[in-house]
């Protein structure tokens, strides 16, 4: 009989620390998926990323300086279309 008691009482143990184990990893799934944690990572995330991109840009633009010059004013005269045009268009309105 003591034989059987000692293996109860062990898969009574395993039991009772496969529980606690189940608990704790529980715990640990409820905090890492409550939205602030999730809007947390996201953030943490979006700030990596743009950080890599920001400086993959800087080293594109030191590589092809010219390139740059010439997308950044394009980019600008975009941006300034109205104006550009209306003060050419005031240049030939006059006599």
């Amino acid at each position: 009989m003591s034989l059987i008691d000692d293996e109860l009482t062990k898969a009574k143990e395993n039991s009772d620390g496969a529980r606690q184990r189940l608990a704790l990893t529980m715990v640990a799934l409820q905090s890492r998926l409550k939205p602030s944690a999730l809007v947390r990572d996201a953030l943490d995330e979006l700030k990596e990323v743009a950080g890599e991109m920001t400086q993959a840009g800087i080293d594109s633009a030191k590589r092809n300086p010219l390139t740059t010059v010439g997308a950044v004013a394009a980019l600008g005269a975009f941006f300034a279309r109205k104006p550009l045009f209306r003060l050419f268009r005031r240049k030939h309105d006059r006599p």
